[in-house]
């Protein structure tokens, strides 16, 4: 399996090695989505409550990013890898800036964590999505 998604990908990339704005912007949808279900059922189940509120970052957004960008892998045509992990980062970045507000000293290690964090799961969570398709 893992073999065939490395000749998908290396063919991909000798016919059409582009990047697929229409796939980026589904993903942005699709990872907005994955981040509100995910973060609805820890609500749900209490796991907020617990005031624990750095646990939504190292959990609750990696999660969603994950899931996002694995569904967008899986429901793409060809191979999208590089198009959820960019929507991750700019929902990482954007989720940052609203939060935070202004631009402080710990702002710039905020958004290259989040961004690192977000493209890199977001990515794992594509190419097994591709691998699965």
């Amino acid at each position: 399996m893992l073999f065939e998604l490395e000749e998908k990908m290396s063919d991909y990339h000798e016919t059409n090695g582009s990047f697929d704005l229409k796939w980026m912007l589904i993903s942005l949808a699709v990872l907005l989505v994955a981040q509100v279900a995910v973060t609805a059922v820890f609500k749900i189940f209490g796991i907020l409550t617990l005031g624990i509120g750095f646990f939504l970052f190292f959990l609750v957004k990696p999660l969603a990013y994950f899931i996002g960008g694995y569904i967008t892998g899986r429901l793409s045509p060809g191979i999208t890898i590089r198009e959820p992990a960019v929507g991750a980062v700019i929902i990482a970045v954007g989720g940052v800036l609203l939060e935070r507000g202004i631009f402080g000293p710990g702002m710039l290690f905020s958004l290259i964590l989040s961004a690192i964090v977000a493209y890199a799961v977001a990515l794992f969570g594509a190419r097994l999505g591709e691998g699965a398709a």
